[in-house]
């Protein structure tokens, strides 16, 4: 009975050890770089970098940006309607470094808006402010996810979309739409 049971013990551990010493130790990577952590349960910092790469550029085309003066974007609510818990402004912090970097806009940090009251010119007015220092648009914006499943792979996409309004008249100028979509059994490294 003893020798049966060094006999497991024996491969049991060098299979541990093994496993140990295979393992990758912690190292910086580009977060921008193709190492990174590929997760199918859970929006990844890559999935903001592209949604916001995306909408933006798709944006920054419109009529709106091509004139001599720059507009004056209010950031507002962006939605996150998935099942994650994740801090919105990982996108929205990346959405107006991409409006400042294009240099066709500027943003306003001191006003909101919400989709379903006039958020603005209530601030504005509480605050004794004329029209001339709103903003010139609203950007709005939403996270959903949709999952299917085909025997054991899993599928998930995440649908970033955003919505550009005048802020005077309320007109949608552009709305747009990028969609992550990752497949697989389990999570990887790379992209």
């Amino acid at each position: 009975m003893k020798k049966s049971i060094q006999k497991m013990f024996v491969p049991a551990t060098f299979v541990v050890a093994v496993l140990c010493g295979c393992a990758t130790p912690a190292h910086y990577i580009d977060p921008d770089g193709n190492e990174t952590v590929v997760s199918l349960n859970a929006v990844d910092i890559q999935d903001f970098t592209t949604a916001a790469d995306a909408l933006v550029g798709q944006m920054l085309m419109r009529d709106a940006f091509a004139g001599v003066k720059k507009p004056r974007i209010a950031l507002s609510l962006i939605k996150n309607d998935t099942t994650q818990n994740f801090d919105v402004s990982l996108l929205t912090d990346k959405v107006q470094q991409r409006i400042l970097e294009s240099g066709k806009a500027t943003v306003s940090m001191s006003m909101s808006i919400d989709r379903k009251r006039d958020v603005v010119r209530q601030e504005m007015a509480g605050m004794g402010a004329t029209e001339t220092i709103l903003p010139d648009l609203t950007l709005i914006g939403k996270i959903a996810e949709v999952q299917a499943r085909a025997s054991s792979t899993k599928q998930v996409s995440y649908v970033f979309s955003m919505q550009l309004a005048d802020a005077k008249t309320g007109d949608l100028v552009w709305m747009g739409e990028k969609t992550v979509t990752k497949q697989g059994e389990k999570n990887a490294v790379g992209w």
